[in-house]
């Protein structure tokens, strides 16, 4: 398989999550690959996260195990130390009288916002200042939420098609999450403004075991929409009487071919138990989720065999063409990415 950046080509013009914000204190520095590249994360003097390549410019080691001092990283190799704009400004071996430095590893555009630190990938400067993504009721009270952070042996588009796919949930997360029923399921799958938006309209629609139980007791029907937003995100919601619910986030940061780093935001309201319950929402979440690794590395290792081979899709497949149709129209540039709508009506059985 070719370059993961070569392949992503356009899509690599975006920002990404490069890590948590309580995963960067002023104490250290932490060391994260993004598309093939390792960067290393510190906070400056104001807080302020600073994404740098990960390598002195002097003998090329890496970075993130070396000391932070007032706000710089210092190499762990002979001291070089860095600023907050990358600029080298002292060198050790140089002694006290030292000549004006002008070595200059430049930072990464980044943003922190949401409990996340964001940064830009492209070689130009941001078309955006800021991530244009906000995680649902960050800011609400009512609602708890946390992050997870999984790693994943695939590749984002495959990811944000298993997010987003009911039918592998009865295989995949059997009594977990939903068990078969042979049900027909009338969805509607809608294309606009770069985004797949699915409307689930299966009446009696319900999610398997306690966390159903929990979210629901006044057994309301369940709203079920499942969001693509280009180029990495996905959206998952289940809601109740308009008030109440369970929200799945996913962030997808493209590692290396066949390796992502996802960023899973979870947000629920209940009526009761709200913050009771959160033991019992992280050990579901993340046994769930960590289904979802097991069969990805399955796909991952058919498509590290044989990449060349084309999907083949029934209806219940309509959402995962839709997303490789924008992926593709933002691989290429092309301003379809943001015009192109399309809305079909699809039913399949689970």
């Amino acid at each position: 398989m070719s370059d993961l950046r070569q392949r992503d080509a356009n899509i690599v013009n975006n920002w990404y999550i490069a890590c948590l914000s309580n995963e960067v204190d002023r104490s250290k520095a932490i060391s994260r690959k993004i598309y093939d590249k390792d960067y290393v994360i510190f906070r400056d003097s104001n807080n302020k996260a600073v994404v740098l390549l990960n390598r002195c410019l002097h003998r090329l080691t890496q970075m993130h195990t070396g000391r932070v001092i007032d706000g710089q990283l210092a190499c762990p190799y002979h001291g070089w130390r860095y600023d907050s704009n990358g600029n080298v400004t002292h060198i050790p071996s140089e002694g006290p009288n030292q000549r004006e430095k002008k070595l200059c590893s430049k930072p990464l555009p980044s943003y922190e916002q949401d409990g996340c630190i964001w940064v830009w990938m492209g070689e130009d400067e941001p078309s955006e200042k800021t991530p244009p993504w906000r995680f649902p009721y960050y800011q609400d009270k009512k609602w708890v939420k946390y992050f997870m952070i999984t790693e994943f042996d695939n590749e984002v588009t495959n990811l944000c098609e298993n997010f987003m796919d009911v039918p592998h949930t009865i295989y995949v997360h059997q009594d977990w999450f939903r068990n078969q029923a042979y049900k027909k399921v009338p969805m509607s799958v809608e294309t606009k403004d770069a985004r797949v938006l699915v409307t689930y309209k299966q009446e009696n629609d319900k999610i398997a075991g306690l966390l159903y139980r929990l979210l629901n007791p006044n057994k309301a029907p369940m709203k079920h929409t499942d969001e693509y937003i280009y180029p990495n995100l996905t959206r998952v919601d289940y809601t109740f009487e308009d008030k109440y619910g369970f929200i799945i986030n996913s962030q997808n940061t493209p590692v290396s071919t066949l390796k992502s780093r996802t960023y899973t935001y979870i947000a629920y309201r209940m009526a009761a138990f709200n913050k009771l319950v959160k033991p019992f929402i992280h050990f579901y979440t993340r046994q769930v989720i960590e289904q979802d690794v097991d069969i990805m590395k399955e796909q991952g290792r058919a498509l590290a065999i044989d990449p060349t081979t084309n999907f083949r899709s029934t209806d219940a497949d309509e959402l995962h063409i839709a997303i490789e149709r924008l992926r593709q129209f933002g691989r290429q540039g092309s301003d379809q990415l943001n015009t192109f709508t399309d809305k079909k009506e699809k039913d399949f059985w689970i």
